[in-house]
C-alpha cells in the first residue's frame, strides 16, 4: 500500500546523514591508499614496451682522478649514444694513438725531459754487446800487445760462417784467419828475433785466444820452434800427440804458453814436417822472417817434400811478421807454402 507523503520525507531525512558518512569514509580510504603508494615518473616508461617503477636513491662516490672537476662528467650511456649518432666524432683520448710506426731516428731522439726513463731501443742497443753470445773470448780487440790494424777483425771480412767476421760453431781464428775442423796444430817461431818489439807478446796472446775458441770435441797441439822443436806438454797430463780442448786443458795450455821465451836461431822445415806427421786438418804457421829460405823449385825441393808429406791435404795458414810494409813483390816460399795447401797467407807489420 502507498505510504503517506510525510512518511516518505521522514525516510529520506533519515538516510541522508548515513550516506554522507559513508562517502566521507570512502574518500579518506582512497586518500590514505594513494599516499601509501611509491613510484617515480609514471608518465615516462623506463624502457620501450612497458612501464616500470623503481626505487630512486643517491650515492656519493669520491673522484680520485686528476681530471679537472670543473668539466662536467658525461654519462657513459650518453657518450655511446653520441658516438652512434655521429661516427666522425671520436673521444679526445683516441687522437693520441699513432697511426704510423715511428722511425728509429724518432725513437732515438725522444726528449728525455718528457720521458724520465731511458728510451727502450737505446737501452737495447747499449746492451747489444752483453745480451746473447757476445764477442768471442779471443776477439783481437780485447787482446793485449797493441794488435796492428792488419789483423783486427774488419767490418765485413766474410771469413767466418755466413760472412761473419767472427768464428762460428766449430771454428777458431788465429791472427784473424778463421778456419774450422776437428784438429789444429800451431807452429810458432820462438827464435831470438821474435823478442823484438811486441812480436812474442802478440803471438802469445793470439795463440791463447785461439785455443779458448776451441770446443771440447776438438783437439790441438802447439809446436814452438827455433833451432829445435818443443812440443807442448800440459802439466799433470801425460805427453800426448793431441790434447782435447777441454776447459782444463786450455787453461793448462795458456800457462805453458806464458813460459815460452824466444832464443836461438831458426830452422823452418823440420817443425812443418813434424806438424804434418800429426795429420791435423788445420796448421797455423807463424814466423817473423823467411830466412833461411826453403827451396821451392823442382822435385825434391823443400816445398815438394812438404807437399808430398801433406797426404791428408792439411790446410796450412801462414802468418809472417815484418818490421814494416812488405817491400818485395816477389812471391816468397811462405806464400807458395800457403797456396799449395789451400791455406791463407797474411803479412803483419809489427813495430
Amino acid at each position: 500500500m502507498d505510504l503517506p507523503a510525510h512518511d516518505k520525507g521522514f525516510r529520506l531525512t533519515a538516510l541522508l546523514p548515513s550516506s554522507l558518512v559513508s562517502l566521507s569514509v570512502h574518500l579518506v580510504v582512497l586518500i590514505v591508499a594513494g599516499m601509501s603508494l611509491r613510484g617515480c615518473d609514471r608518465g615516462v616508461p623506463v624502457e620501450a614496451g612497458g612501464r616500470e617503477y623503481r626505487e630512486v636513491g643517491l650515492a656519493v662516490i669520491p673522484d680520485h682522478s686528476n681530471q679537472n672537476t670543473s668539466v662536467p662528467r658525461q654519462n657513459p650511456h650518453d657518450v655511446e649514444l653520441q658516438q652512434a649518432a655521429d661516427p666522425v666524432a671520436q673521444p679526445e683520448s683516441r687522437k693520441s694513438i699513432p697511426t704510423e710506426a715511428p722511425t728509429i731516428s724518432e725513437l732515438l731522439t725522444t726528449d728525455s725531459s718528457n720521458n724520465p726513463s731511458r728510451n727502450p731501443l737505446a737501452v737495447a742497443m747499449d746492451l747489444s754487446n752483453t745480451i746473447g753470445p757476445g764477442e768471442p773470448i779471443g776477439n783481437p780487440s780485447r787482446l793485449q800487445g797493441g794488435i796492428p790494424p792488419q789483423i783486427r777483425s774488419p767490418a765485413n771480412s766474410g771469413q767466418g760462417s755466413a760472412g761473419s767476421p767472427t768464428p762460428g760453431p766449430g771454428e777458431t781464428q788465429f791472427m784473424n784467419i778463421i778456419d774450422g775442423g776437428s784438429t789444429f796444430v800451431y807452429v810458432v817461431d820462438t827464435s831470438s828475433s821474435m823478442s823484438e818489439g811486441t812480436r812474442m807478446g802478440l803471438a802469445k796472446s793470439q795463440l791463447q785466444a785461439s785455443l779458448r775458441l776451441l770446443r771440447p770435441n776438438q783437439k790441438f797441439q802447439v809446436l814452438f820452434y827455433n833451432e829445435s822443436i818443443t812440443q807442448m806438454k800440459l802439466r799433470t797430463r801425460p805427453l800426448q800427440a793431441m790434447y782435447a780442448a777441454t776447459e782444463v786443458n786450455v787453461q793448462l795450455g795458456a800457462a805453458e804458453i806464458k813460459r815460452v821465451q824466444p832464443w836461438a836461431g831458426t830452422v823452418h822445415k823440420a817443425p812443418l814436417l813434424r806438424a804434418l806427421d800429426l795429420q791435423p786438418e788445420v796448421i797455423y804457421f807463424l814466423t817473423d822472417g823467411d830466412n833461411p829460405p826453403l827451396s821451392t823449385k823442382g822435385a825434391g825441393s823443400d816445398l815438394d817434400d812438404i807437399r808430398r808429406m801433406n797426404r791428408k791435404r792439411t790446410r796450412i795458414h801462414v802468418i809472417e811478421f815484418g818490421a814494416g810494409p812488405r817491400e818485395s813483390r816477389r812471391e816468397s816460399w811462405l806464400q807458395l807454402l800457403a797456396h799449395q795447401s789451400g791455406g791463407v797467407y797474411k803479412y803483419v807489420p809489427v813495430r
